[in-house]
């Protein structure tokens, strides 16, 4: 099979020793995208528009606001592409860090969680507690939205039509490529749509097992040549 778009996940897959990009694999993709392959792009930047924006229903945060509030985590707002928290901590000083934006504290959070037009709320907590957590949220938000986990410490609430398999559906489409010539790569739950939609899911080694069995390939460690090595086995015409 010849395959012609790559959508990849960023951190643990891409990133998958963060904060830093393998330098190889950045070189390695660079001469595949010079020989023609497309790879994954979420925004337009020369146009500056988004290509599929979605948001939570208004009011929603507000709404589960009592849980988030008394729950054992650190919630962190994204909207209209800023970075916002309710109390500076360790966990948001070092996930802003981390990510590179800059991260906004708001005062008036009822006035503020009220408010349309947030792409995501990410939940930082302990592994451990953060079932219990998401379980106690489903409750306030029904069928409104998705709860996901995109690591182990990481529990978002995203729009309920958002996934990474809608958005590869969709910029498969956008680009005139068939789904069976995509590749999806991933290593969190959040990934699992994008690995069962794309013609080639691929999973990370730490994966979850849920990923890794609905992935057609696993790519192998890092210390055994990592994505691309499996990339040039995969895909010659571009990496070899």
């Amino acid at each position: 099979m010849s395959y012609r778009l790559l959508v990849c996940d960023l951190d643990g897959t891409l990133l998958d020793h963060p904060p830093d990009l393998d330098l190889a694999l950045v070189d390695g993709l660079q001469r595949a995208m010079e020989r023609g392959l497309l790879f994954t792009i979420v925004r337009d930047h020369e146009a500056g528009r988004d290509l599929m924006a979605l948001t939570l229903p208004r009011g929603l945060l507000w709404q589960v606001h009592d849980v988030i509030a008394h729950a054992p985590v650190d919630p962190l707002f994204y909207r209209d592409d800023q970075l916002y928290c309710l109390a500076e901590s360790s966990a948001v000083r070092r996930y802003s860090e981390e990510q590179r934006v800059p991260l906004e504290v708001i005062d008036a959070s009822g006035d503020f969680l009220r408010m349309g037009g947030f792409a995501k709320t990410l939940l930082i907590g302990h592994p451990a507690a953060l079932p219990t957590v998401r379980t106690e949220l489903r409750a306030g938000v029904g069928d409104a939205a998705r709860l996901v986990m995109t690591r182990t410490d990481y529990l978002e609430i995203i729009p309920s039509v958002a996934s990474k398999g809608a958005a590869t559906r969709f910029l498969a489409e956008h680009l005139s490529v068939p789904l069976t010539e995509t590749i999806g790569i991933g290593d969190q739950e959040n990934d699992l749509e994008m690995i069962e939609a794309a013609g080639l899911g691929i999973a990370m080694p730490c994966a979850p097992e849920t990923v890794r069995q609905a992935a057609g390939r696993v790519a192998p460690p890092h210390e055994q040549g990592g994505l691309l090595a499996l990339f040039t086995e995969i895909l010659p015409q571009y990496f070899a």
